[in-house]
């Protein structure tokens, strides 16, 4: 069986199954999964990237749900964070959203395979900013193991939690006080952007920056994102679907797959070590960059 998605067939089974392993790394690891997701579609099934981007946030309407239900049943995280971010992330996403629409109609590169414009720049801000977060994340992961005693689930205050810019807000879910409301809101409109332009539901940049900038520990940055994540990818598929950059057929074939390996994915959080979480999460970034790299050194050559 196959579907029909922009004049390409994709085969049914294996979209389900790429939405199970989707749904357990979200689940896993408090992220929508769209940073692998997008790039899967595009370079693996060749859906265009701009219907790859707006479909892989309409499927993580339910992936998101699914998380979320599940970290509140173990009380990770502080939904506060979220509600600040809010806003932000919204006006966020519609920026992001516009941007894709100008990038896509950009023209084509005069070189190699004459890669749309559009894609080009969506890879390269992809490449560089999930090697920023491999980077971040393996160098904490090591650090970890080298500590006699775990961490376990303290918060140890960085660099964005202790800028003093008022008004401010008490985060004791997350043992952090004094947190700077305008820095929280200003972090939500950026990932808001990223979201938008590629089509990720902000959790893995929001991972990073609730790790090293605030100094969550991983299943407490897991469970605070899943809100936010949800009102993003809501908004942003309305904003895509608006575009028509959503096929709703390839997203509740992925969502099948997705909202079931959500659930395992937040279980397997739950019983394993926050150092073993960051080695995992860096080493599929990694093997994300390289996929992405390989095709863009293809379509340029």
């Amino acid at each position: 069986m196959h579907l029909t998605i922009a004049n390409h067939l994709v085969p049914i089974l294996p979209l389900i199954a790429i939405g199970v392993f989707i749904g357990y790394i979200a689940g896993m690891f408090g992220v929508g999964g769209g940073f692998l997701l997008t790039p899967v579609l595009n370079i693996v099934f060749g859906i265009p990237i701009q219907i790859a981007v707006g479909s892989a946030l309409c499927q993580k309407i339910g992936t998101s749900i699914a998380s979320f239900l599940k970290y509140r049943h173990y009380q990770r995280g502080e939904p506060r964070f979220d509600w600040i971010m809010m806003a932000g992330s919204i006006m966020g996403v519609d920026a992001g959203t516009r941007l894709l629409k100008y990038v896509m109609s950009a023209g084509h590169v005069g070189i190699g395979k004459h890669p749309p414009i559009g894609l080009v720049i969506i890879e390269v801000v992809y490449a560089v900013m999930l090697s920023a977060t491999a980077f971040f994340t393996i160098r904490e992961a090591l650090a970890a193991m080298k500590r006699a005693v775990p961490r376990g689930d303290v918060t140890i205050p960085g660099p964005l939690a202790k800028i003093r810019i008022p008004p401010y807000i008490d985060l004791p879910n997350v043992q952090l006080t004094r947190v700077s409301v305008p820095v929280m809101a200003y972090m939500g409109f950026v990932l808001g952007i990223l979201s938008g332009l590629l089509g990720i539901g902000g959790g893995v940049a929001f991972m990073p920056v609730l790790l090293y900038s605030y100094g969550l520990s991983v299943r407490n940055a897991a469970g605070t994102g899943i809100l936010l994540l949800f009102v993003t990818v809501v908004t942003g598929t309305i904003m895509q679907a608006h575009e028509g950059f959503v096929s709703l057929p390839l997203a509740m074939t992925i969502l099948i797959g997705s909202s079931v390996g959500s659930q395992l994915g937040a279980l397997t959080t739950h019983h394993v070590r926050n150092r073993v979480l960051r080695l995992l999460f860096g080493g599929l970034v990694i093997a994300t960059i390289g996929m992405i790299l390989w095709d863009l050194a293809s379509s340029l050559m």
